[in-house]
């Protein structure tokens, strides 16, 4: 198997069309492939479509394998015909031996953004304003969306269960007790409607003390009301709350969807975590659980796919894997990984259709110009635990996603 190598599945023999819809399609690619001994080894992805068509996949290179601290560059490949086929690996940045981490992507115009974490302490970002032929930074913002208190906390921080984690303590105890996050993925919005319309607003995460010295975690956000030239610190989400992607509602509202880092309900009773904020993110209401989200401790990604206004229904995207229980064959959890729909902006969510079965971790999704799903994620062969091992695309439509019950339509 080559990093060419494609697989087509075309559905339209399967399934009648609907009316006024496509066939359904569902097509697959792998992008990043294996190394040997898992050196260099890609995760973390994200993707967006840049001004003039391309599609971008970001990923962390880690250079010295799995583990989530070591040498890692931001590297990305380019798309121009959505997905077929795949430029050769470029080199956003190179930090030496830092860690570059939590790539965490945007659209605004005509201007992309990338937001990240630079040696796993500080936040900063590069922007592009030619469809990524080049790139701008990076540009430090740690002070402006932090507070002087979080750099300062020491404590034991509860463990996750990924594997990459895996040794990590002694390298925290080197200056790494607090750890910080962003995104990741396709996960910086702009909002559309309402007092804050134009607003930029990205998903974080920190630690703070809760008490004798227990780091738990805390998602937030910060937000630019200047296009990005200064930023603010936004509010906190809720205790238990890490990775997560945001969307905005129709009415104005945005909603977070979060990673949940419960002690007490993991690993076999977790359901990923939501809670609205109606100020553009300076405040959040109560944190739920999305019962409907089963999930091992695993990052999910949320899109917007389209509106009642301009097409027919409100539809909200949902990835992660849908994988409640560990087992011997799939002993860290991930696995099953599933698309999910929603059509009451994220109340409740659709038992979704399964993109890959077998061991499937972090995911990312775009919605494309011509109404598809594109979809970058992590996964390995039947009967391997390594969730970790390579990074595939797949672009489908509504139309497979649904087994033909579902179309787009335009709304008049």
């Amino acid at each position: 198997m080559t990093a060419r190598f494609i697989a087509r599945l075309f559905l339209a023999a399967v399934l009648p069309l609907t009316a006024r819809g496509a066939a359904p399609l569902f097509e697959t690619t792998l992008v990043f492939p294996n190394a040997p001994k898992n050196k260099p080894n890609y995760r973390i992805p994200a993707i967006l479509q840049a001004p003039n068509g391309d599609v971008h996949l970001f990923a962390e290179k880690r250079n010295d394998g799995i583990g989530d601290i070591g040498n890692h560059d931001i590297v990305f490949k380019r798309s121009r015909d959505k997905g077929r086929t795949w430029s050769a690996e470029q080199v956003i940045f190179d930090d030496e031996d830092r860690v570059c981490t939590d790539i965490t992507v945007g659209r605004v115009g005509d201007k992309l953004w990338l937001l990240f974490l630079r040696d796993k302490k500080q936040y900063a970002h590069f922007t592009s304003t030619d469809s990524g032929a080049t790139w701008q930074g990076p540009v430090m913002i740690h002070g402006q969306v932090t507070k002087p208190e979080w750099d300062k906390l020491q404590g034991k921080a509860d463990e996750g269960a990924d594997p990459s984690s895996a040794g990590r303590g002694a390298a925290w105890a080197k200056g790494w007790s607090q750890r910080y996050g962003v995104g990741p993925g396709n996960a910086m919005i702009q909002l559309q409607f309402g007092a804050k319309k134009g607003r930029l607003v990205v998903p974080a995460r920190h630690r703070e003390d809760t008490g004798k010295g227990r780091l738990r975690s805390f998602a937030h956000t910060f937000f630019s009301d200047d296009r990005g030239a200064t930023w603010k610190l936004g509010g906190n989400i809720g205790m238990n709350t890490s990775e997560c992607q945001l969307v905005e509602l129709v009415n104005g509202d945005v909603m977070v969807m979060s990673r949940n880092e419960s002690s007490e309900d993991s690993p076999d009773n977790l359901r990923h975590l939501s809670a609205i904020s109606r100020d553009g993110g300076e405040t959040w209401g109560s944190v739920r659980r999305a019962e409907e989200l089963i999930t091992p401790r695993c990052h999910g990604a949320t899109e917007r796919f389209t509106l009642a206004s301009t097409h027919g229904k409100n539809r909200l995207l949902f990835s992660s894997p849908a994988s409640p229980f560990r087992q011997k064959e799939h002993p860290y959890g991930r696995y099953n990984l599933t698309v999910r729909l929603s059509y009451d902006e994220g109340a409740t969510w659709a038992a979704g259709k399964t993109i890959w079965p077998h061991p499937a971790s972090y995911s990312d999704l775009v919605v494309l110009d011509d109404l598809t799903i594109g979809f970058i994620y992590e996964r390995a062969d039947k009967g391997s635990t390594h969730y970790w091992d390579e990074l595939h695309f797949a672009r489908f439509n509504l139309e497979w996603l649904t087994a033909g019950r579902d179309s787009v339509s335009t709304a008049k």
